[in-house]
C-alpha cells in the first residue's frame, strides 16, 4: 500500500471519528438540565464540523449531521444552507430545492440560497423557474459576470434570443480577457444572425476579428452571411483574404469552390475559369468535375470551340461519360452542329441503360426540332419537315414538333394546314405549356382565312389563360379597331405597351387611334417608335403628315 493511500485512509478514520463525536454530543446534551447552554454549544459545533465537512467533500456526512441537528433547531438558516448546498453536490435536487424553499421563506434577499435554487432548477431543467431565480440575482449582481453568464445562457436555451443577446452583450462589457470577450461576441453573432439583424451581426463578428483576425471559422461565417444578403463582392474580398493564411487543403477548397460559384453568380465566367483552375491543384478537388466546369464557362463566354475540346477529353477519360457526352452534344447544338451532336446520342443509344435511353429518346426529339427550326430560318423548308418527322419518332407527342409544322405551313401561306397542326400542338400540350404562344398562332392563322370568330375565340381563349400577354392584347386591338370600336383597341393597345413597353407595333397602331383626338399624343408615340426604330418609315412618314398639317 502507497504512502498516499495511508494517508487518504487515516484523514477519512478522522472525519469519521470527529462525526460520530459530534453526534454522540447532540445525543449527550439532549438531556442536560441547561437548555440554553446545549443549545449555544451544539449550534456553534455544529456550524463548525458541517463547514468542515462540506469543504472536505464529505456531503454524505454533512446531511447526516444537519439533518439531525435541524430536527431539534429547526430555525437554524446556516446550517440549513450548508445542507442545501450539500444535497446539490450529491445530486438530490429535489431535496436541495426543499431547504432552499423553507430558507427563502425566511430570507428571502438570500442570494446564496437563490443561486443553489437556480441550479437545482437548472439541472432539472426547469429553466423557467431557473431563469426567474437568475433574473432575481442579476438584479442584485449586475457585474457579478457568473451570474450574467448563466443568464445568458438560459435566455440562449429558451430561444428567448433577444433578451439572450442583451445579456450577452452586458457579459461581453464585463469581461477583460480578449479569448473570453472573442468567445461572446461569437455567440452575439450567431444569436443577431438568428434574429435577422445582419448589421448587429456583422458588427459582432468583426469585433471578433479584431481579436482574432486570421480565425478561420469566424472569417467563413462572415462569408456565409454575406453571400446570405448577396453581397458577393465583399464575400469575394473576404474569401480573398483568407486565402493569404489559409493552408489547409480542405478549407482551400471551400474557399475555392465558393469563390467559384460567387463568380458565377456574378456572371463572371473569366473569374470562374482563372479560379477553377487554381482549384485542380488543390489536394482532394474533383478534378474531373473542375474541368467539366471549366468547359461550361468557355461556352457560356462563347468559346464554344475550346469547351468542346475539353468535354471531348472528359468524355475520353471517363468509363461512362453520360453527363458528359450530353453537355458535349448540347455544344455542338449551340453551334448548329447538328449532324456532330446526333452522333454524340447515337452513342449514348448504343450503351444506355433503360432510364438513359428514355432520356437521350427525348433529347434526340429536341435535337431535331431545332435543327427543323433552323432549316425553316434558312427557308429550306423540305429538310425541315423531315426534321420534324425524326423528330416524331423519337416522341410523338412532343407539341412543340406540330407548332414548327404549323408555323411553316403559315410562312408557307397554307393557313389551313397551319389550323390543323397547331390544334395538334394545343391537344398534346397537356400541361398548358406553350398554349398562350399556340392560341397566338392559331389566331394569326383564322385571321388570314378570313375566320374572324375563330379568330376571336381563339384570342378570347389566350386572355382568358394570361390576360397580361402583351401579343394577344396586341391581336385584340387590331380586332376592335378593324371593327371601329377604338375605345377597346384604345385600352387593349395601352395593356399591351403596359406589359411590353418594347412593342413597337401596339405603339404605332395607338397613335395611329390618337391622330383623330389626341395629335399631341400621336407625335409623341411616333417619336418612341423611331426612338426604337429609327428605319420605321410608315411612323416617319405619319410624323411628318402630323406636323405638315399643324404647320397649315
Amino acid at each position: 500500500m502507497t504512502e498516499s493511500n495511508i494517508i487518504i485512509i487515516i484523514t477519512a478514520f478522522i472525519i469519521a471519528i470527529a462525526a460520530i463525536y459530534v453526534l454522540y454530543s447532540i445525543i449527550l446534551f439532549q438531556g442536560s438540565s441547561k437548555k440554553g447552554d446545549e443549545l449555544q454549544l451544539s449550534t456553534k459545533n455544529i456550524l463548525d464540523q458541517v463547514e468542515v465537512l462540506f469543504d472536505k467533500k464529505e456531503y454524505s456526512l454533512v446531511q447526516l449531521l444537519a439533518t439531525k441537528y435541524l430536527d431539534r433547531v429547526p430555525s437554524h438558516i446556516d446550517v440549513r444552507v450548508y445542507l442545501a448546498k450539500a444535497y446539490y453536490e450529491d445530486r438530490k435536487y429535489n431535496q436541495a430545492i426543499k431547504q432552499c424553499l423553507i430558507i427563502l421563506k425566511k430570507k428571502p434577499n438570500n442570494t446564496d440560497t437563490r443561486k443553489v435554487l437556480g441550479d437545482c432548477y437548472i439541472k432539472k431543467q426547469i429553466l423557467s423557474k431557473a431563469i426567474k431565480e437568475y433574473e432575481y440575482l442579476f438584479e442584485h449582481s449586475k457585474n457579478d459576470k457568473d451570474i450574467v453568464r448563466t443568464l445568458a445562457k438560459l435566455y440562449k436555451n429558451t430561444d428567448q434570443l433577444y433578451s439572450a443577446i442583451s445579456a450577452y452583450e452586458i457579459l461581453s462589457d464585463l469581461l477583460d480577457l480578449d479569448e473570453d470577450i472573442a468567445d461572446v461576441q461569437s455567440i452575439l453573432a450567431e444569436l443577431n444572425e438568428e434574429v435577422h439583424d445582419y448589421p448587429a451581426a456583422f458588427e459582432a463578428y468583426k469585433r471578433r476579428l479584431g481579436i482574432y483576425p486570421n480565425d478561420i471559422d469566424t472569417n467563413r461565417k462572415l462569408t456565409e452571411l454575406y453571400i446570405k444578403i448577396k453581397n458577393y463582392p465583399v464575400a469575394i474580398e473576404t474569401l480573398l483574404y483568407m486565402l493569404t493564411f489559409v493552408t489547409d487543403a480542405k478549407t482551400l477548397l471551400w474557399i475555392y469552390d465558393t469563390l467559384v460559384e460567387l463568380y458565377v453568380e456574378s456572371d463572371d465566367y473569366e473569374k470562374a475559369i482563372e479560379y477553377s483552375e487554381k482549384l485542380l491543384d488543390v489536394q482532394g478537388s474533383d478534378k474531373f468535375k473542375v474541368r467539366n466546369d471549366i468547359a461550361t464557362f468557355n461556352i457560356k463566354l462563347n468559346r464554344v470551340g475550346t469547351g468542346i475540346e475539353i468535354l471531348e477529353d472528359l468524355a475520353m477519360m471517363s468509363q461512362n461519360g453520360f453527363d458528359v457526352t450530353l453537355e458535349l452534344a448540347d455544344a455542338y447544338i449551340q453551334q448548329k452542329k447538328f449532324t456532330k451532336a446526333l452522333e454524340k446520342y447515337i452513342l449514348l443509344l448504343d450503351k444506355a441503360t433503360q432510364r438513359e435511353a428514355k432520356t437521350v429518346n427525348l433529347l434526340l426529339c429536341e435535337l431535331y426540332i431545332k435543327w427543323a427550326i433552323d432549316m425553316t430560318e434558312q427557308g429550306k423548308f423540305d429538310e425541315s419537315y423531315e426534321n420534324l418527322k425524326n423528330a416524331a419518332q423519337y416522341n410523338a407527342i412532343n407539341p412543340e414538333i406540330y407548332y414548327n409544322v404549323a408555323n411553316n405551313n403559315y410562312i408557307q401561306k397554307n393557313f389551313t394546314s397551319c389550323v390543323e397542326a397547331v390544334n395538334k400542338a394545343i391537344e398534346y400540350d397537356k400541361q398548358n405549356e406553350y398554349k398562350a404562344k399556340y392560341l397566338l398562332l392559331l389566331s394569326e392563322a383564322h385571321h388570314q382565312l378570313g375566320n374572324f370568330f375563330e379568330e376571336k375565340k381563339a384570342l378570347t381563349d389566350l386572355l382568358k389563360f394570361d390576360d397580361k400577354n402583351p401579343s394577344g392584347l396586341y391581336r385584340v386591338g387590331l380586332m376592335y379597331a378593324a371593327q371601329h370600336d377604338f375605345k377597346n383597341a384604345e385600352e387593349a393597345f395601352k395593356k399591351a405597351i403596359l406589359y411590353n413597353p418594347e412593342l413597337i407595333q401596339a405603339k404605332y397602331n395607338l397613335a395611329l387611334l390618337y391622330e383623330n383626338n389626341n395629335r399631341d399624343k400621336a407625335k409623341e408615340l411616333y417619336m418612341e417608335v423611331l426612338e426604337q426604330d429609327p428605319s420605321f418609315e410608315e411612323a416617319k412618314n405619319a410624323l411628318a403628315d402630323l406636323s405638315t398639317s399643324d404647320f397649315f
